[in-house]
Parts: C-alpha cells; sequence; structure tokens
C-alpha cells in the first residue's frame, strides 16, 4: 500500500480490501465469500458484494454516533484544528475497486493529515443548495457533481414548505441514500457544508428534539428529513463508517452551487424519490438496492 500512499501517485489509493471477507445480499442462506473470487455479475436480485465489517469497530463507531440515544443518530464534529480550507485538506483522487478498469475519483484526505493508516480510508461529500434546488459533489471531475429539484413531499408523502433549510438538510439525505459509500472501504465520511442548521442539528440537536418528542418547533418543521438521516446514519455505523460534519464558510464550496442553481429552472417535483447512483458500475439486476459497494 506504500506505493500509493502519495496524493500524487498514478495508482489508485486502495480503501477496501478485495480478498477480504463479505456477503451477497439477498442470497438465503446466508455465505461468506472472499470479494475477489466472486464472478463479476452476480444473480436476479442481487446487486453487489457487503464487505463484513470488524464488530468491535462497529461498536466503537455506533458508540461515537450517539448508539441511537432517545431512538436517533447523530454524526460526529469533523476537527478541523489547523483551520484550514477542504481544498487544503482533501483531495480529489481514484480509489480502487474490485475491477481494474474501473476507478472512480473520490475527495479523500491528504496523507499529511492522516497520520494513521485508518484515517487514510476518509472521504468527504460537499453539498450546496438553494431554496428549490439541491447538490452534491464527490470529485472535482466534470460528472462528480449530482443535483436534484426539491421536492414538494417528504419520505413520507405528506407535503412540506419549500424552504434553504430543508434544501440544505435533503442534499445530505440524498447523498447518503445515493450509494451505500461505505462499501467502498471508508472508515469515516464527512460532509462539508455551510449550513449551521444541518451541522448543529445532526450533531447534537436532533437528539434533544428528539427527547422532547420533536415539540420544538425548529426540529418539528423537517421532522420526516431529519428522521431520514437519523435512519441513514444509522446504517452507515452499522457498516462500520462514521459520519462527520464539517461547518465551513460558504466562499469556501461553490463546486455544487451552479448545479444546484440550474435545476431551479426545471418543473417542481411533487413525489419524494431516493437518489440511486450507480457511478460507471458493470450492469446490475436490482438497481432499488442500498449495496452499491463497487
Amino acid at each position: 500500500m506504500a506505493q500509493y500512499d502519495s496524493d500524487d501517485a498514478d495508482q489508485p489509493r486502495i480503501v477496501h480490501d478485495p480478498s477480504g471477507e463479505s456477503i451477497l445480499p439477498n442470497v438465503s442462506p446466508e455465505m461468506t465469500y472472499r470479494m475477489n473470487e466472486l464472478p463479476l455479475h452476480v444473480g436476479p436480485g442481487v446487486l453487489t458484494y457487503r464487505p463484513i465489517v470488524n464488530p468491535q469497530y462497529v461498536d466503537l463507531v455506533k458508540y461515537r454516533m450517539g448508539d441511537k440515544e432517545y431512538g436517533v443518530w447523530t454524526g460526529t464534529v469533523f476537527d478541523n484544528t489547523e483551520n484550514l480550507s477542504p481544498q487544503s485538506m482533501f483531495v480529489s483522487r481514484r480509489i480502487n475497486t474490485l475491477y481494474d478498469d474501473i476507478t472512480p475519483e473520490r475527495f479523500m484526505i491528504r496523507r499529511r493529515y492522516a497520520p494513521r493508516a485508518a484515517d487514510l480510508k476518509t472521504m468527504a461529500c460537499i453539498p450546496h443548495t438553494v431554496a428549490g434546488g439541491f447538490a452534491f459533489s464527490v470529485n472535482d471531475s466534470a460528472d462528480g457533481t449530482y443535483a436534484r429539484r426539491l421536492e414538494k413531499e417528504g419520505p413520507s408523502g405528506h407535503p412540506n414548505i419549500v424552504t434553504r433549510r430543508r434544501a440544505e438538510l435533503r442534499a445530505v439525505v440524498g447523498f447518503l441514500e445515493s450509494r451505500a459509500w461505505w462499501g467502498e472501504g471508508w472508515n469515516r465520511i464527512v460532509v462539508i457544508t455551510d449550513s449551521e442548521y444541518v451541522v448543529k442539528g445532526a450533531t447534537s440537536r436532533m437528539r434533544t428534539w428528539a427527547s422532547n418528542n420533536w415539540k420544538e418547533p425548529i426540529g418539528y418543521l423537517n421532522r420526516d428529513l431529519w428522521e431520514e438521516l437519523s435512519r441513514l446514519m444509522g446504517e452507515y455505523a452499522s457498516g462500520s463508517c462514521e459520519i462527520s460534519f464539517w461547518e465551513v464558510p460558504r466562499h469556501w464550496i461553490t463546486r455544487a452551487g451552479e448545479a444546484a442553481n440550474d435545476v431551479c429552472t426545471l418543473e417542481n417535483v411533487q413525489e419524494y424519490s431516493k437518489m440511486r447512483l450507480l457511478l460507471n458500475l458493470p450492469p446490475v439486476v436490482d438497481v432499488d438496492q442500498t449495496y452499491f459497494c463497487l
């Protein structure tokens, strides 16, 4: 792995072990496989492989993310003690997959800020919003940003007021639901946003709102999305992937801004629908699965 540790290396950074043990979702009885020994295409109803994670590390991540206190999962705060910009700490670089010819780019932490080997497996997402739309970026390439019109309905189908705050929250939910990013091998994902509403809510206030039975207006207004965010963060915790939030000045995150503005020119969207990104994977059968691991 050492030859891949440089930020400027030509080879993709190794974030998962192809020889590691995995399971095939939706296969009964459940069996253990080694990822690099499986065929490239699997049977109907199975999208891809799900890595088996260390139970002790899962317990540690769950503890860091609040252990579902008051029925909700919360993220952690990314500690930028050196007061650096996201561009200084993260670089867009290719990662390995099971397929030699598929090496997608991700924002990943620079080696100089990852003192431990485990810290190298830290990815960043940069959301950006306007009142009527949202977007998020996962790399610096032309196709690394994804945008959508903000729906008028929430996950439960109930109508909601389209606001900037709701778009900010929807962007994070959209990123986490779009792909099981932890399946790529990340130990930590950092959501970089200028939204104090999202950062404070996702890391601490959501527990307070839940403990008060969501009676506070600031939490109740978007309760459906907060609860969906909590559910998704619980899935990531079970996959041993910590979700952290980093609040930054708005001028530090501009890439997804144009995409969010562009979708506002599109027709209004009524129904809520989950985002699903295959991101250059080989053909698959069941696109509604959440195990987008490769």
